[in-house]
């Protein structure tokens, strides 16, 4: 090639390749760690002669360590996701390009790049995530400088028309036995057909000895296949030449194109303007699939399984709660917390609701009436068609559940309740009732009548389990959680404020008496409020156990709510377990550890006998005796 026909080197630039793998990643990353900070997180990126120019980023980009394996070489990225579309739009692109760009001069300059040459192979990436939607918009650069300028003295050629095959055979082996995180950028010397691989540390020192009885060469993995122009490594390399060998600026210099054996390319290079101030510009800015200078989209949402797109959708409404309002807030102990729901009407269906949104993943409904034709409009989980199939309540609010989130772990089951003084034809339940209270972290009492909450309560109390109460009048509500049964300050049970045993609160009413008659609001305030109360004690270690002093991220948490919808007010009154309670007093507990069963039936068939084993009856003799002597008028007594 005549001098007058230069021929300007020029390179052929990276293509990024984004494993869908890595926008899962910075989801994750970006929902739980970095939240509302927009900082620059180091990543890695992987390049191989295998792939035309791809350098790839996936899911183990953002590991500590680069897991560096054969065919498969390292490259130095950074990260910065952008909060809004506007700031990524807005954000100084060239100076960013250019901050990065002297951060690599300065390894160079300082001599960092010799010892861990993949530093050569630097990248950015600007990128937005619209989260709700799994649209990621980015913005690749991959950096290097706009000089040294470079021209070839000769044209491109095969490896093979300038090495034979036995020498190239050795260069082959002998590069593959350097380290792994030496065989980006290295040196061969070739003496006498003999083929000799060093890293660049080594090839440095050597070139400084002044030694010149042998060829050299510069080599470097090369991603490219293109047959006339080397990839784009070559760029921050020759950098590298020019600025830690001046002597040979006016030199020519050999460069192999190291690809797979059969496709590299060998160079006779030589500057062109060796001037590397620290003004020079830095360029790399990936264009995108239209080929003009811009971001490249991907949409995710299409790709994704349809039921992890809905799970992913519901944690990232609940984990942005962590980023401004409440940091604290410990989402894993509400998610793993399994729910059991006592009770499938009004208060259940509204309650399960709530936990659901809530994204707790374990919801269990036990309940022993069928959908019936006024329950649709108000019991949100049922439709006209259960009504009409005559459906078990449990089990088609379970069905329900699942058809709004299918990732739920729902289950509906039939038991009646046995209560006091009700006879004893549920008794055979018992064991599938306790079973099912001992395998769930929660218990809410939502049944319609008081005396069905008795054999919860008592089992609940046994097995220290949370429990929660929720309860309803015409226009008032009541919402507790039950004490802890080894807390010093312990807290009453539903019961905990009556003088008489549970009995039939049914028998002898009126139509109007025996049903659940409310204002239609009244049941979703208090089954928010119990669901609320229930995530405020999650966030607290003491659980069931904590104060009304104490105060958690998400505030303090009452005893219990009582609530007035006719006047629009609510008060959160404490009451301490009575030691004489007929649910979860001592007495109670160690009698039914003691008989079991045996206990039960007793109960069951008179309730009247609880009175009598916590000494309620004894009570009230006295209390009698104490009215008689007040008013007397026997002065003799």
């Amino acid at each position: 090639m005549a001098t007058n026909e230069k021929k300007i080197l020029q390179f052929v630039p990276f293509e990024s390749c984004v494993e869908p793998t890595f926008w899962h990643k910075f989801t994750k990353l970006k929902l739980d760690v970095d939240m509302l900070e927009e900082k620059v997180r180091p990543i890695w990126g992987s390049y191989s002669p295998q792939y035309h120019r791809i350098l790839n980023v996936d899911c183990t980009s953002f590991n500590k360590e680069f897991n560096c394996t054969a065919n498969n070489w390292k490259a130095h990225g950074y990260h910065l996701n952008m909060n809004t579309s506007d700031s990524f739009k807005k954000h100084d692109k060239m100076k960013m390009l250019d901050d990065y760009g002297r951060k690599l001069r300065e390894a160079i300059s300082s001599g960092e790049v010799i010892i861990c040459p993949s530093l050569l192979v630097n990248f950015l990436i600007l990128t937005f995530a619209d989260l709700k939607k799994y649209h990621f918009y980015y913005w690749f650069a991959f950096i290097a400088p706009s000089k040294p300028l470079c021209f070839l003295t000769e044209p491109t050629c095969e490896l093979t028309n300038h090495f034979n095959n036995e020498q190239i055979t050795l260069l082959f082996e002998r590069h593959g036995g350097l380290p792994l995180e030496q065989q980006g950028f290295f040196g061969v010397i070739l003496k006498d057909s003999e083929v000799s691989v060093y890293i660049l540390k080594d090839f440095l020192s050597i070139l400084d000895s002044g030694n010149k009885d042998q060829d050299i060469y510069w080599g470097f993995i090369d991603p490219c296949e293109d047959t006339e122009h080397p990839g784009w490594p070559l760029r921050n390399f020759l950098l590298l030449i020019c600025m830690h060998c001046p002597h040979l600026k006016e030199e020519t210099l050999n460069v192999i194109c190291l690809r797979k054996k059969q496709n590299s390319i060998f160079l006779k290079v030589k500057f062109e303007d060796s001037d590397v101030k620290d003004e020079n510009k830095w360029i790399g800015w990936e264009t995108n699939l239209r080929s003009k200078f811009g971001p490249r989209f991907v949409d995710l949402s299409s790709n994704m399984n349809p039921v992890k797109l809905a799970e992913e959708s519901v944690d990232l409404n609940l984990r942005l709660m962590k980023w401004r309002l409440v940091p604290d807030l410990d989402l894993t102990s509400v998610k793993t917390t399994s729910c059991l729901l006592l009770g499938a009407g009004t208060l259940g269906c509204s309650v399960a609701r709530s936990l659901l949104a809530w994204g707790v993943e374990k919801i269990t409904f036990v309940d022993s009436g069928n959908v019936s034709y006024s329950n649709p409009v108000r019991q949100s989980l049922y439709t006209f068609h259960d009504c009409q199939s005559e459906t078990n309540k449990a089990e088609a609010a379970a069905s329900t559940l699942k058809k709004i989130f299918p990732s739920v772990k729902s289950l509906g089951v039939k038991i009646s309740i046995s209560m006091p003084g009700r006879g004893i034809n549920d008794i055979a339940s018992v064991p599938q009732l306790e079973e099912l209270i001992v395998d769930h972290d929660v218990v809410f009492l939502l049944t319609d009548t008081r005396e069905s909450r008795w054999l919860p309560t008592l089992l609940a109390t046994r097995h220290n389990k949370i429990a929660i109460t929720a309860a309803l009048g015409f226009d008032t509500y009541l919402v507790l959680r039950h004490g802890k049964p080894d807390s010093p300050s312990r807290f009453g049970c539903y019961f905990c404020n009556d003088v008489t045993a549970p009995g039939n609160s049914v028998q002898d009413r009126t139509l109007d008496q025996q049903c659940t008659v409310t204002r239609p609001g009244v049941s979703h305030i208090a089954a928010a409020l119990a669901v609320e109360m229930l995530v405020s004690i999650l966030q607290h270690p003491d659980r069931s156990g904590v104060d009304t002093s104490s105060t958690t991220c998400l505030g303090p948490v009452p005893h219990s709510i009582r609530g007035f919808l006719s006047s629009y007010t609510q008060m959160m009154p404490s009451t301490p377990a009575f030691s004489q309670c007929t649910a979860c007093s001592n007495k109670v507990i160690e009698e039914y550890k003691n008989r079991g069963l045996d206990f039960l039936k007793e109960v069951f068939l008179n309730a009247n006998h609880l009175e009598d084993l916590t000494g309620l009856t004894e009570l009230h003799k006295a209390t009698t005796l104490t009215d008689i002597m007040e008013f007397s008028d026997d002065e003799e007594m």
